[in-house]
């Protein structure tokens, strides 16, 4: 690993339009590998510099500049270094809501999910790096949002799967909702015990599901979605040591120790970003 003096950990967040659920996160590291966790939003990431270790779908994958790297919303995945070269990488988060309304442009569906994690296409990479950059030197708000519509448009028109219903065995029922008991109850605490109850199964295979479907344990995917809660709560410049009994973490030193662990700063810095 790098020495102390050579260590590179910069992170930056932006929300170029107050009024859109739409974020641009920056990140340059040769130190720091991400925990497995998800996004509420749909992302979308380029890679500037160096290579990127990556777990999507199961599997360990190598990013490279070749890359973009499309992750649908609640979809498990951790990223880190590969070496002491670390990389620097651009992610844009956009809403639910707002891919929608893309879509009604492009597909008749009420449903959307990127078709691969990873594709290759130097055109739509020219036309998302400097969005992904937001320079107000080459972009006023509204050539901004407009060159934005169109890179995601093109993305959407060349990786996408989309249906208006989709049938899921039995056992992904059970997760999704599972899931969504975890999402309507994150400041809670569970035992496996509570689980097997609400859902009339031994908690062993509620466990054993669970992470074959997930990739992570029901204690886990509840501290990502406390942290996914707590952004939403410091975005609104809520108190901290206030988010953290509201997102029902132990105290403030530990909703900071997972916030650092799942997106690379602490809630303070990640606050001050949408001040």
């Amino acid at each position: 690993m790098s020495n102390t003096s050579n260590l590179i950990h910069n992170v930056k967040f932006t929300k170029p339009n107050k009024e859109k659920e739409i974020f641009l996160y920056e990140g340059d590291y040769n130190n720091f590998s991400f925990e497995k966790h998800i996004h509420e939003e749909y992302t979308i990431t380029l890679i500037e510099r160096g290579n990127m270790g990556a777990f999507l779908r199961g599997f360990n994958h190598k990013f490279n500049k070749s890359s973009i790297i499309t992750i649908n919303p609640d979809e498990i995945h951790s990223c880190g270094i590969l070496s002491n070269e670390g990389f620097k990488h651009h992610s844009l988060y956009i809403s639910t809501d707002i891919m929608n309304n893309i879509l009604k442009e492009n597909f008749n569906s009420n449903l959307l999910s990127f078709k691969n994690f990873q594709f290759s296409n130097e055109i739509i990479y020219q036309k998302l790096y400097p969005l992904m950059k937001c320079d107000s030197s080459m972009f006023s708000k509204l050539s901004w949002e407009c060159e934005l519509i169109d890179a995601i448009s093109s993305v959407l028109k060349i990786n996408t799967k989309v249906s208006n219903e989709i049938v899921l065995p039995s056992h992904y029922k059970l997760i999704n909702y599972a899931k969504e008991f975890i999402n309507d109850n994150y400041n809670q605490n569970f035992t496996l015990d509570d689980f097997a109850k609400e859902f009339d199964i031994s908690k062993y295979h509620f466990l054993r599901l669970f992470k074959k479907h997930t990739f992570v344990s029901p204690h886990t995917y509840l501290m990502i979605r406390r942290v996914e809660k707590a952004k939403q709560f410091l975005r609104k410049n809520t108190n901290i040591s206030e988010i953290a009994c509201l997102c029902g973490f132990t105290d403030q030193s530990h909703l900071n120790k997972k916030f650092k662990l799942l997106t690379g700063t602490t809630p303070g810095e990640y606050k001050n970003f949408f001040l």
